[in-house]
């Protein structure tokens, strides 16, 4: 697939499709507007889901609520989508004869103001159901946006108006209850619905993360990509230990040590992508390395030379470029991409 910045995102569906048509694909709509953009024969696009049968649950009083009747607007070349109050989640299925079974949750970034859904989410989802990956974009709740209102004057009242983590409060709600009802429909979507992960992007990345930490082991996703994101919490909640304490008398000496034993309740395996040079995130996400570290955890982590914030699937000639071939190849390193053998009885 080609990583170009591209402007087609997948926003709409082609009447055929709204129709159940199974022979006939889904053509995204730019920004909007009119035009199509095909997409692989490869993949499969299906109409979007809502996430919530009737109003959205979640934070009760969310401060950044957006008031009824506000319409969704496409800016940055239709690229980026502000004022989401309907959250819902698009399907990118592979063709059968190509699918492992796996399935990941694709939470775009924008600091919980806007959706980066090209770059950081119908590309890595078409890339990722070329590959034999289930993808599912994930459009969840951001904060509103005033008529208006200028970009960087939104940024500046939310930066001021919802610290730690509140603006991504909603967004959090929305990608727990999406995991729920893909694995619901797991047999619909052709995905084992313990092998469902979730990636986000920067603000995504609270997203996704907030799915791996959940306080209910049910509830969270099997494996999670931290994409210069993190759960934008501090202090973050207490997490919940990698390992069972050794036994007395293990040596003290790490090298002499038997493997350690997985603890109940564990967090599900971490993958965490970003760059040195990014000044908007990296402060966090070393914060958040260090404490899955602390807890007992060893997180797939990749920090690149350069890259800024906000790369996702945009070619900057840097290793940047490539890493979702390192997270598709973590994913497989992981067992992910094939069925769990039958527990004996």
């Amino acid at each position: 697939m080609s990583r170009k910045l591209s402007r087609a995102i997948g926003v709409a569906l082609a009447a055929a499709m709204m129709a159940g048509a199974p022979a006939m694909q889904a053509q995204p709509v730019i920004g909007g507007q009119a035009g199509v953009r095909p997409m692989s024969p490869i993949v499969r696009v299906l109409p979007p889901v809502p996430v919530w049968n009737g109003t959205p649950d979640g934070p009760k009083d969310w401060p950044a609520a957006i008031p009824a009747g506000t319409p969704e607007l496409w800016e940055h070349d239709g690229a980026w989508l502000f004022n989401v109050s309907v959250p819902t989640y698009t399907p990118y299925l592979p063709d059968p004869t190509k699918a492992t079974g796996a399935a990941v949750i694709v939470a775009p970034g924008g600091g919980f103001r806007f959706l980066s859904m090209t770059s950081e989410g119908t590309q890595v989802a078409q890339w990722l159901a070329e590959h034999g990956i289930a993808a599912f974009v994930l459009k969840y709740r951001t904060t509103y946006r005033r008529p208006g209102e200028a970009i960087e004057a939104h940024r500046q009242r939310n930066q001021a108006s919802f610290p730690n983590g509140l603006g991504g409060a909603a967004g959090a709600a929305d990608g727990i209850e999406a995991l729920r009802q893909i694995r619901a429909r797991a047999a619909e979507y052709g995905i084992d619905p313990q092998r469902v992960g979730a990636v986000g992007f920067s603000a995504g990345g609270h997203v996704s993360g907030m799915m791996a930490i959940d306080p209910d082991p049910a509830k969270r996703a099997n494996f999670s990509g931290l994409i210069y994101g993190m759960p934008f919490l501090w202090p973050l909640p207490p997490l919940p230990a990698a390992n069972l304490p050794y036994p007395p008398g293990t040596p003290a000496e790490p090298w002499l040590r038997p493997a350690p034993t997985p603890a109940p309740g564990a967090l599900p395996p971490i993958f965490m992508a970003g760059a040195q040079d990014d000044a908007i995130a990296g402060v966090g996400f070393t914060r958040f390395q260090t404490a899955l570290a602390g807890a007992g955890y060893l997180p797939e982590v990749h920090l690149y030379q350069r890259g800024g914030h906000g790369f996702g699937m945009r070619q900057q000639n840097l290793t940047t470029d490539h890493w979702i071939e390192e997270f598709y190849w973590w994913i497989a390193a992981n067992g992910f991409l094939s069925a769990k053998p039958a527990p004996t009885k």
